[in-house]
């Protein structure tokens, strides 16, 4: 006996546009800063990739949302490639969880300015270490300082790691959009985040905004909240439905699967095209028939 889910085997990404669902299946999907706001003094801006398990055919009001145009990539193939970096978003109705990953993130911190403090002490030329893939400058330490020193070091990488992965996933039950207020458990949400200080580019690392001033200032000089670097990769193998609409779309849609050249950045064949096209259903049809 098959087993019964509220979830699907799917995770659906919805958007509201033709032009930039045909630009997912060329360049891939792209992460997005998102504002999340735990209270007046808990708050920032991260970069992901939203998801969602909602059955397509109860996700009426999620598309009205957020778009009628969605692709559904296979969840366990996602979670095979991402496991690190994607998950459910765990839903919190206090601030304990959430004070107590920013606490653990402050500790870390307060361990990087203890190492400054104690660098300090040393009056040898600055020199360069690399640890773990990453570039660190420094200078060599008197004996008596450098036990301790490493322990701070190795702590504060292990505290940022666990806490910006922990907050990275959490969001608060319910909240305020638009002057109403929403259950945000009803979106059934899953995220892949790009983890701070990841390396974009030879000048650039991901940065996170911790606080609301400084994610709105951003917001303010950028004319998109979108990284071009890095995006999240799939195959033809991984989609699992493309939904439209409605069926009157689906013909002019097929065209444009069918002179598709890449799926994200991957020259594909024949048998690629009729794949996608097989995948596709409008939400026209599944408000009616399912």
């Amino acid at each position: 006996m098959v087993k019964k889910n509220s979830h699907t085997s799917a995770l659906f990404h919805y958007t509201k546009n033709q032009n930039i669902f045909i630009n997912i299946l060329r360049e891939g999907l792209k992460f997005s800063y998102c504002r999340e706001e735990f209270s007046d003094d808990l708050c920032l801006g991260i970069p992901m990739i939203c998801f969602c398990d909602i059955p397509v055919g109860a996700s009426f009001e999620h598309s009205s949302k957020y778009g009628q145009y969605a692709i559904g990539l296979s969840k366990d193939k996602l979670l095979d490639k991402y496991k690190e970096a994607l998950g459910p978003v765990n839903y919190v109705t206090s601030l304990s969880s959430v004070k107590a990953a920013f606490q653990l993130r402050s500790v870390g911190i307060e361990n990087r300015h203890e190492i400054d403090t104690i660098s300090k002490k040393s009056h040898t030329p600055e020199i360069n270490v690399t640890f773990n893939g990453r570039h660190y400058k420094g200078k060599v330490l008197p004996a008596e300082y450098t036990n301790n020193t490493l322990k701070l070091f190795l702590q504060s990488i292990e505290y940022h790691h666990s806490s910006t992965q922990a907050i990275s996933l959490m969001k608060p039950y319910q909240s305020v959009h638009d002057g109403k207020s929403q259950i945000n458990y009803d979106e059934c949400e899953w995220r892949i985040v790009l983890p701070e200080h990841t390396k974009l580019n030879d000048n650039e690392l991901c940065q996170w905004f911790w606080s609301k001033e400084e994610y709105d200032s951003w917001r303010e000089k950028r004319d998109n909240k979108f990284i071009n670097e890095m995006p999240l990769l799939f195959t033809v193998d991984d989609i699992e439905y493309i939904i439209v609409p409605t069926k009157e779309l689906i013909p002019n849609f097929i065209k444009r699967l069918i002179d598709l050249k890449e799926i994200c950045g991957n020259k594909i064949e024949d048998k690629d095209r009729y794949s996608l096209v097989s995948k596709v259903i409008s939400l026209e049809q599944i408000k009616r028939d399912f």
